[in-house]
């Protein structure tokens, strides 16, 4: 009824409504309520509480659907998030407060993650449950494995840093490699390396505020402390592993952590840019008789001058052809793993490429070769192999998609969170909100796949009944179960069909 003369009416009338009345059907929350089991995370923080004395404390599956809801929805504060919290009724239905509940204060998830959650990796066992949940339905495909990495802008101010002196990190397979480059040595009756001498480290920008952020360079311009994020993905677009660096550590370093947490899938494709692309990360994959697929990357050099791929390598007599077919005899191997391969300067002071090829003032061209440079090549060979390019393309719409997504609508742009176990903590809760997401789009109203025994189930729910349905080759089944809640409907057919 229009009421023009006062515009309050509405507001001032008193109705009786359950909260489940005011929450829609369909609506998202509902439906990550009915696939997300959070139960399990009264089994990790038991510990942390206290059941017979102390004050009541606030229920821990609140404390983490409260932040939840604010990657969910791309909250960008906590302030704001328990704001929105106190006003929207679905927000209230999926936290289990009623309308009267009071809201907890936006400190409060911060004192208990530091006092509580913090050594428990709750936010890591969440990212765990709900692909494990994935993975048991069927989702997932982890024979193909997408891989690369993002910065996150850090919560820090750019002009607050000193200039510390930080150590080296340690290459990649650097003990393996200084083995065979004493083994090549030998091989071409070279005197062993002498020990090398302790370099002086650089100095370094390290952030006043946020010390745990490394100073990011990309381009000319952009120059930040910032957080590198390595994701691994499958080809559905499901998140599989993350791993938190400082912005300074480069994605063919952070590499190892997260191919720890990879490896456990059995990949037999891994799927990375070219910032992966090197001779260690290349060995190291195809020992483990993993196919490695990079992109095309050019070759590297002076411009104007000749480029590398224009001399040609001799495997069998061992030197390089010069384009005026002179050789390039070995002369050395250094400590860095590359073979030195040197031209005579005779030819050279007389060639009429030599503008082109060098600008040695001894007139001697110098090519080198990375010991390792026959995997690479066998990397250039898998490339050209019928099917990898249009592999390659699909990471466009699996690990960038995933980024792109995280960045514009989940609040990884940038981080308002200081340390890197906190950052560890967003990226984690991030993906695990993708994941879940992704999820109950698959799963709600939708076939649900468990694969088990050689058996392909079926359960279809709804809100009066639970149709169960087992293929199998020669004796296919079907049940019908009335009155029962849909979870344990569920548990009780897949009960019912392993005992049978």
């Amino acid at each position: 009824m229009f009421h023009k003369e006062n515009p309050d009416y509405n507001r001032r009338q008193v109705g009786f409504y359950a909260l489940e009345e005011l929450v829609p059907e369909d609506h998202f929350l509902r439906q990550v309520d009915a696939v997300i089991d959070f139960s399990f995370i009264y089994d990790l923080v038991e510990d942390s509480y206290c059941l017979d004395n102390g004050r009541p404390s606030l229920d821990p599956v609140l404390l983490v659907k409260i932040p939840l809801l604010q990657c969910f929805y791309g909250i960008h504060s906590m302030r704001q998030t328990i704001k929105d919290i106190q006003v929207n009724v679905a927000y209230r239905w999926f936290l289990g407060l009623s309308l009267d509940d009071r809201v907890p204060h936006f400190t409060t998830y911060g004192k208990n993650y530091t006092r509580r959650f913090k050594e428990k990796a709750v936010i890591e066992h969440i990212f765990s449950h709900v692909l494990n949940q994935a993975i048991t339905a069927g989702l997932v495909d982890p024979s193909e494995i997408f891989v690369d990495g993002t910065h996150i802008k850090a919560a820090a101010n750019n002009r607050k840093y000193q200039n510390q002196v930080v150590a080296h990190q340690v290459a990649f397979m650097s003990e393996q490699l200084a083995v065979e480059i004493e083994q090549d040595r030998k091989k071409h009756a070279k005197k062993p390396l002498k020990p090398a001498k302790e370099s002086k480290p650089d100095p370094k920008k390290v952030s006043t505020t946020d010390p745990e952020s490394g100073w990011f360079h990309k381009g000319d311009h952009k120059q930040v402390f910032a957080y590198a994020t390595q994701v691994a993905c499958d080809q559905h677009g499901w998140a599989l592993a993350y791993t938190v660096e400082a912005g300074n550590i480069h994605d063919s370093q952070a590499f190892p952590a997260l191919f720890s947490k990879i490896e456990p899938f059995n990949p037999q494709v891994i799927i990375a840019d070219s910032g992966y692309k090197n001779p260690s990360i290349a060995k190291f994959l195809l020992d483990k008789a993993i196919t490695p697929l990079f992109p095309y990357t050019r070759p590297r050099g002076k411009k104007g001058m000749l480029r590398p791929n224009a001399f040609v390598y001799d495997a069998y007599y061992d030197c390089y052809l010069c384009p005026e077919n002179q050789v390039l005899p070995y002369r050395t191997t250094n400590r860095e793993g590359y073979r030195e391969y040197k031209s005579d300067p005779k030819h050279c002071q007389t060639c009429p490429l030599l503008s082109l090829c060098s600008q040695n003032k001894d007139y001697q061209k110098t090519v080198t070769r990375h010991i390792w440079k026959d995997y690479l090549e066998i990397c250039e060979d898998i490339r050209h192999q019928s099917g990898m390019k249009e592999l390659y393309q699909k990471r466009k719409e699996t690990i960038e998609r995933l980024f792109g997504t995280a960045k514009e609508y989940h609040n990884l742009r940038y981080t308002r969170e200081r340390g890197k176990s906190k950052m560890e903590d967003k990226v984690g809760l991030t993906l695990a909100c993708l994941n879940i997401k992704k999820l109950v789009k698959r799963l709600a109203g939708r076939s649900f796949y468990f694969a088990k025994n050689r058996e392909i189930s079926q359960i279809f729910s709804t809100r009066t009944h639970v149709l169960f349905k087992t293929q199998e080759k020669t004796n296919p089944k079907m049940k019908f179960v009335f009155g029962l809640n849909s979870r344990w409907a569920v548990f009780l057919m897949i009960v019912r069909v392993l005992i049978d």
